[in-house]
């Protein structure tokens, strides 16, 4: 038999997160990471906006307390804790660190907590491009000598999935990230580009966060499962392929795992894998799925594209009762499709503008009150799309020549 990669699975058992991580590290022996002394250890958790932990949309603060109390004991000359929120506002990852309870979970343990954005910055090229040649990020992940990532098990409007891999879009910088919805809209290169922005870091640990997790319309509006689960390995696509297992999906249909895969960044056979402690049997909890996602198919980029930007192109609806007008969505539309309301007064909502809108959907995940919305209309894209009218042009010819032959 080859080498197989551990995977640890443990329970949270009255609450008690702190024992869980530690037992599910002590499982992989993950200690054997921290023989170098005086280590710069960074902690990339999913601080994705200003949200408190009972709504499961950031890593909960108390896996994070635990991580930092397990580093702690090897006696670390520094423990980073970044992120950089969704959003191009000043102070946008500040906000959210404090509103998550990361925050003050850092101050009590002496870790810093720091937005990526307010780091040193360094431009990174990307080896075997998928889709991005380069990105620009935080020095912090060239300087740190470990990098541990805790990533929260939430399903993804998009992505299917949100978790070990598309966890480190959050090293992308503020207004950066929407850039990146922009070059790449269709989903196939999206998935190539989170694939590219992992391999930068490529943690050499990761300490998943299924404690409060989400389902449904994630990453940020969908419901909340309390699964109590902890688990910690090495290799993301194996944890994000065990995780796909858990909760009832197929890997398959998670496809940056594919391309993970194909990047040399790990592998979807679990054959391959050793699970420890509990069994996936024991802890499955069959989770809803995202009611929309974009599809994706292997198709000639050309027209992926035009797929992309017409067949699968989604409505965006404002809720007039829940929305504040307090700009996020304008603010971080990477191509300017949202505009506000002339006056800025109850009642009134933002613009959009079908023809710019790229259906990166920033403006879904990024509102704070959950007033945006969205809706993909398969059948009136297609008819009203060039090939659409199109064929509908070439069976209307059709119909009259046939109708002549009749005639005559």
């Amino acid at each position: 038999m080859g080498y197989k990669t551990k995977i640890a699975i443990q329970k949270i058992k009255n609450e008690d997160v702190k024992t869980s991580v530690f037992s599910a590290l002590e499982l992989i022996n993950a200690k054997e990471l921290m023989q170098k002394d005086n280590m710069i250890v960074l902690l990339k958790p999913n601080i994705l906006m200003g949200k408190p932990p009972e709504r499961g949309v950031n890593t909960h603060p108390e896996v994070v307390r635990s991580v930092i109390q397990w580093v702690k004991k090897f006696n670390p000359a520094k423990i980073y804790v970044c992120d950089s929120a969704g959003g191009a506002k000043v102070g946008i990852t500040e906000k959210a660190i404090v509103d998550s309870g990361i925050g003050i979970v850092c101050e009590e343990e002496g870790a810093e907590c720091l937005p990526f954005e307010k780091s040193e910055r360094k431009i990174y090229k990307i080896e075997n491009p998928l889709e991005l040649e380069e990105i620009s990020s935080s020095k912090l992940i060239d300087d740190a000598d470990l990098i541990i990532n805790i990533p929260k098990i939430k399903t993804h409007w998009q992505c299917t999935l949100t978790c070990c891999i598309k966890n480190m879009f959050g090293t992308v910088l503020l207004a950066n990230k929407a850039k990146t919805h922009a070059q790449a809209a269709v989903l196939d290169r999206f998935c190539s580009a989170l694939v590219d922005i992992y391999s930068v870091s490529k943690p050499q640990l990761t300490v998943i966060d299924g404690y409060i997790c989400m389902e449904g319309q994630g990453p940020s509006s969908g419901d909340v499962v309390k699964l109590d689960l902890i688990l910690a390995g090495y290799d993301p696509v194996a944890l994000d392929s065990v995780v796909c297992k858990i909760i009832g999906f197929d890997p398959s249909e998670v496809l940056y795992l594919a391309k993970a895969e194909q990047k040399e960044l790990g592998s979807t056979d679990l054959e391959k894998v050793e699970i420890i402690g509990e069994t996936i049997k024991d802890v499955y909890r069959k989770f809803k799925r995202p009611k929309l996602k974009p599809i994706s198919m292997p198709l000639p980029k050309w027209l992926a594209n035009y797929l992309g930007k017409t067949i699968f192109k989604a409505t965006v609806k404002f809720n007039k009762e829940k929305c504040k007008l307090c700009s996020t969505c304008w603010t971080n539309c990477p191509v300017g499709a949202i505009t506000p309301p002339l006056e800025i007064k109850k009642g009134n909502v933002p613009k959009w503008d079908s023809k710019k809108c790229i259906t990166c959907f920033c403006c879904v995940e990024l509102c704070p009150h959950e007033a945006v919305k969205f809706k993909i209309n398969y059948i009136k894209n297609a008819l009203f799309s060039w090939m659409g009218l199109g064929c509908i042009a070439f069976l209307a010819v059709v119909s009259l020549f046939f109708l002549w032959i009749q005639v005559n």
